[in-house]
């Protein structure tokens, strides 16, 4: 069949492909959001060995590497799982006993001062706006009635808490399936690579192999080096504002900037989310002091956001600032929390690999491209390698020919010499 023909043929087929995908655009991203749904406990199975072996190979290379013998060695792997484990409950234990004691006994206090509260509250707008003091006048503050409307909210929801309770046992169980195949992983981690190498190398021809393998790694080194760079950039937020609250002197300083270091471990604004948590904090002991908090964790935001996240997590990934900076936007306006997470080691690993790209005098990623799409496209019977008796079949006739040249050659040769000698 004509080349032209197979191309024609190719385009066409790829033509009515693209539109089926369009026209059935919303069913598909249907049962693409069923699917996800099924595998999410894979995927999220996934995420956590990733993050697991990130600690666990320092622990077994650096710390359990030191103690040689035949039973250590058999060991190794699942102790250093299992120090990884109670490093990591740890410390949510160690934050959740910091903070949680905390939490209780200031909303306790926020309830018993929220009449004092509200008449600050309120002293205060009639400063600002003196016309709203007829109104405000009007409103008695019941704490009575407060929570007897609260019970009745309670108890008109009690219909759903079965469907609640539901949902979160469901999403324990996930999470527990998800944890037992992240230790599966991280524990075969070397005999699940070698699986899948050779499922590579069986089913994938060798050109689109290795820039996959490239990508792997680009990937593979990107997000760990965010990962341990968005924690160490955690950790500096938190004791800055521990340090700047008691320097300040406010309340609740080491549990709120405990609280906020964990909630720094989400990109850019996770922070915010601490200030609101230690306003609320430190409302009831003293709305000034609570304001204070507010205006000093905005100026430590923008320090930690402008100057720190990018030179501490962009360095880490190798990432510049401004980029690390459009990264969140970009990825928080398309995806929301998702996107503001996985933003920058994803921008990140884009830029590694355009970098290397354009500093590299090999193939351009155009070509590389449409070397891609013409071995997913090329006919599976042509596999692109020459056949060595192809190779002979076709040379043989021009040997033969060469052979029966040289050898008239040689017999004109011998009759001219023959003739020489006939004549001296």
């Amino acid at each position: 069949m004509d080349k032209n023909r197979i191309s024609t043929i190719k385009t066409i087929f790829l033509i009515a492909f693209l539109a089926l995908v369009i026209l059935n655009f919303t069913n598909i991203l249907n049962n693409l959001g069923i699917l996800l749904e099924v595998l999410s406990p894979i995927m999220m199975g996934c995420v956590i060995a990733f993050v697991l072996n990130t600690i666990v190979t320092p622990i077994e290379d650096k710390l359990l590497s030191r103690i040689d013998n035949k039973f250590m060695n058999k060991i190794k792997r699942m102790l250093s799982i299992v120090l990884a484990l109670l490093i990591s409950f740890s410390l949510v234990f160690l934050i959740m006993k910091l903070i949680v004691p905390e939490v209780k006994n200031s909303l306790a206090t926020f309830v018993v001062q929220l009449p004092d509260i509200y008449e600050i509250v309120k002293k205060e707008i009639i400063k600002i706006i003196p016309s709203a003091q007829e109104n405000l006048s009007s409103t008695n503050l019941n704490v009575q009635e407060i929570a007897n409307k609260g019970f009745e909210t309670v108890s008109a929801w009690a219909g759903g808490i079965f469907s609640l309770v539901n949902s979160v046992f469901g999403v324990l169980a996930s999470v527990v399936m998800a944890s037992i195949l992240a230790i599966y992983i991280v524990s075969s981690k070397e005999t699940l690579t070698r699986q899948f190498d050779k499922l590579f190398k069986k089913f994938i021809p060798e050109r689109i192999i290795k820039p996959m393998y490239y990508f792997f790694d680009v990937s593979n080194s990107t997000f760990k080096a965010f990962f341990t760079g968005q924690f160490i950039e955690a950790i500096i937020l938190g004791v800055l504002c521990t340090l700047g609250m008691a320097a300040l002197r406010l309340p609740y300083a080491s549990m709120v900037g405990s609280f906020v270091g964990l909630t720094a471990l989400v990109p850019m604004v996770g922070a915010y989310l601490g200030c609101i948590f230690g306003f609320l904090m430190l409302l009831p002991v003293s709305p000034f002091k609570a304001m204070v908090f507010i205006i000093f964790l905005l100026v430590l935001q923008q320090i930690e956001g402008n100057v720190i996240y990018p030179r501490v997590v962009g360095s880490s990934v190798g990432l510049p600032g401004m980029w690390v900076l459009v990264s969140v936007i970009v990825g928080g306006g398309l995806f929301n929390m998702v996107g503001i997470f996985f933003g920058v080691p994803v921008t990140a690993v884009i830029y590694k690999i355009l970098k290397d790209q354009v500093n590299s005098g090999s193939t351009k990623i155009a070509d590389r491209v449409e070397n891609f799409i013409e071995d997913m496209t090329k006919d599976p019977n042509d596999d692109g390698d020459c056949d060595c008796s192809t190779i002979c079949q076709n040379l043989d006739p021009k040997l033969e020919v060469l052979t029966n040249q040289e050898n008239k050659h040689d017999v004109n040769i011998e009759i001219e010499n023959l003739s020489i000698n006939k004549d001296q």
